[in-house]
């Protein structure tokens, strides 16, 4: 006689219990950045107001954007309208997660990606608002997009290129993108409060230095294109270390980052013109965030006290970039002069600090130092 066997389906009625609901603030279970050593603890997240989209009230996360990419990178990165810069300007994403005992327990890798990367875009927000008179209110925030698509259209159809591990902040329309994670990654670049905090300070900069206008980074000379490049990454490098006040968070994801540049550099500007680092406008800006960390060691100094001197110079910095742009080659003590009007009291020591780093006649002797 065949023997019948009755399953149970799993879903029945009654047989489980209903899923328990986030309370806020949400605590969440996910790998967070403590001291520049990245470990899985429980993380309170206040700003989130909705956990189940990734909604919160200094941001909002948005996945499926695709991006347009037929024209050269560079000019979409420059344009100011969304348009051209999004064929799909995303949606809201959708976790997966439990409760247990009050704290959101992600179920999959990209739901732990996506609230580590708004915790730590919080965090940096949260250094802003406290140490800075920025009204963001009136500013607004940035979306982050996460995993957003390249598009290119080859032979009428529209193709999609693969782009990991990176992050961009683009200054027409104050967007963040967070690419793919590549499995190399030790942690997601998306979820490094370093490099969240770097992304954000060139929104800073975009902010005080150009006031959202995207003219302003144009000019005529490719050199001083060259040279505003990397001032823009300098400045977002050390405003990082501001934030975070680790050295280590960019070798955390890469250890190809640790050495590029973890503060201090090996170079200065003279040996990175002669080939050490290539003469890139990134090595250039890190001699530039070396400078500032290096001051910022200093008796009576501190990463805050420097990136406020740094961020109350950039409005005499656009000053002189404007009147000079088109017609001068500019080298960076247009800006280490604008920080020393900064410090009438400390001159002579920011000036010995700044004479190791950039160490080229041109700078030397610009730079309106104390005899």
């Amino acid at each position: 006689m065949r023997r019948i066997v009755l399953i149970t389906p799993l879903l029945a009625t009654g047989c489980i219990a209903p899923k328990e609901k986030p309370e806020y603030p949400i605590v969440a279970r996910i790998l967070s950045s403590i001291d520049g050593r990245y470990q899985l603890g429980e993380v309170t997240i206040p700003s989130l107001t909705d956990v189940d989209r990734m909604i919160g009230t200094v941001g909002a996360i948005k996945g499926q954007a695709a991006l347009n990419v037929d024209a050269d990178v560079a000019e979409i990165m420059a344009s100011t309208d969304p348009d051209a810069v999004y064929s799909d300007r995303g949606h809201p994403v959708e976790t997966d997660y439990l409760v247990k005992d009050g704290v959101v327990i992600p179920q999959n890798f990209q739901t732990m990606e996506m609230l580590g990367l708004y915790s730590v875009y919080e965090r940096t927000v949260s250094f802003w608002e406290t140490n800075f008179n920025i009204p963001f209110e009136d500013v607004g925030f940035p979306s982050l997009y996460y995993n957003p698509r390249l598009r290119r259209e080859k032979d009428g159809e529209q193709v999609e290129i693969s782009t990991t591990m990176n992050a961009a902040y683009l200054p027409g329309v104050r967007d963040f993108w967070f690419f793919k994670t590549a499995s190399r990654e030790h942690v997601p670049v998306k979820m490094n409060f370093g490099v969240v905090a770097h992304e954000f300070g060139h929104f800073i900069f975009d902010y005080h230095f150009a006031e959202f206008d995207r003219t302003i980074y144009n000019t005529k000379l490719g050199l001083n294109e060259n040279f505003l490049s990397g001032l823009n990454e300098g400045l977002a490098d050390y405003f990082s270390y501001a934030v975070t006040e680790s050295v280590t968070e960019f070798g955390a994801s890469l250890p190809e980052l640790d050495q590029e540049r973890r503060l201090p550099v090996s170079w200065t500007l003279r040996t990175s013109l002669n080939g050490v680092c290539k003469g890139s406008f990134y090595c250039q800006g890190s001699v530039l965030a070396s400078a500032l960390y290096e001051i910022a060691q200093l008796p009576g100094q501190s990463p805050l006290l420097v990136a406020t001197h740094a961020f109350d110079a950039l409005p005499a910095f656009r000053q002189t970039w404007k009147e000079r742009r088109d017609v001068d080659l500019l080298d960076y003590s247009a800006l280490l002069n604008a920080i020393l009007l900064e410090v009438p009291a400390d001159q002579t020591a920011y000036c010995t600090v700044f004479r190791k780093w950039f160490d080229t006649d041109n700078v030397r002797l610009n730079l309106r130092c104390p005899n």
